[in-house]
């Protein structure tokens, strides 16, 4: 009859190392604080000092000028006078526009 052997046993071991992810998790998470406490100071930060003045007595004194302003608006433009035409220039043509409209200049009014 044949030998069997059944009783044998064979013990394999394998190892492995994985890495569980643990610095990066720490590195993403420091950047996050990071980026909120910037944020946090950008846009929210501390607020506004509230500050009371010392006493609520305020005096304003508003002095008029030394020498009296005139304030008119009246102002008269006067038109410019005609150039007189030299004689030896030719007279346009009855369709032709002329090439001033005759309107004057404003003139500015004199300081006082």
């Amino acid at each position: 009859m044949a030998d069997q052997d059944n009783y044998k046993t064979y013990v394999r071991e394998t190892r492995t190392t994985e890495s569980s992810g643990a610095s990066m998790a720490l590195i993403v998470g420091g950047l996050v604080v990071a980026v909120g406490f910037i944020l946090w100071l950008v846009f929210g930060g501390p607020g506004p000092v509230a500050t009371t003045p010392a006493d609520n007595d305020t005096n304003v004194t508003i002095e008029p000028p030394a020498a009296p302003v005139d304030n008119s608006t009246n102002l008269t433009v006067e038109p410019a006078a005609p150039e007189a035409a030299a004689p030896d220039a030719a007279a346009p043509a009855d369709d032709a526009a002329p090439a001033d409209d005759g309107a004057a200049e404003p003139v500015a009014p004199a300081n006082p």
